[in-house]
């Protein structure tokens, strides 16, 4: 018993020191997406617009900017000031929304992943360290062994019940 809340334990500093080293870099986007013009023409998200921009008008057209998947039937979205084109900070602002959502959809998975991961190593019944449990976008997939078919309901059941999961997909095996 003392062997697994070892390994719970440091379980729990991984999962904690992971979220801290997103969260820091979730920051390290938002100071990007609000630094000065000088700072702005030094970012990775101005050389992805000097490339997209063919036509070297420092604007983008939606013909230029669909070769960006992010901006593929959300240019509307992205041009703010609705003049049909893309400038950089137009560009620069959208680009950075999406990666700040895409760093939360993680960070939340993540924090998903340790929530459902803990409340099977609290359960009494359960083994815990034998179910492997993986996220991606709310959906929880449950794998590894279990020793009965009861085990398989009660794991399912418990990842149901963390606040962030979406759906529970199980693939857990009675070993035997």
């Amino acid at each position: 018993m003392q062997k697994h809340l070892l390994k719970y334990k440091a379980m729990q500093s991984r999962a904690a020191a992971t979220i801290a080293a997103y969260a820091i870099s979730c920051a390290s986007f938002q100071v990007l997406a609000f630094g000065t013009e000088n700072d702005i023409e030094q970012t990775p998200l101005v050389s992805e617009f000097k490339k997209l921009d063919i036509n070297h008008d420092s604007k983008l057209s939606r013909e230029e900017a669909a070769q960006d998947k992010d901006l593929v039937g959300k240019f509307a979205q992205a041009d703010s000031n609705k003049d049909g084109v893309l400038n950089a900070k137009e560009y620069g602002n959208f680009k950075s929304a999406v990666q700040q959502k895409r760093v939360g959809t993680f960070l939340n998975d993540s924090t998903v992943t340790a929530k459902v991961k803990a409340e099977l190593l609290k359960d009494v019944g359960m083994k815990g360290m034998e179910i492997s449990v993986e996220t991606y976008k709310g959906q929880v997939i449950l794998s590894g062994f279990v020793e009965t078919d009861q085990q398989i309901h009660r794991a399912v059941e418990i990842a149901s019940g963390v606040r962030g999961v979406q759906s529970v997909k199980n693939s857990l095996v009675v070993k035997g």
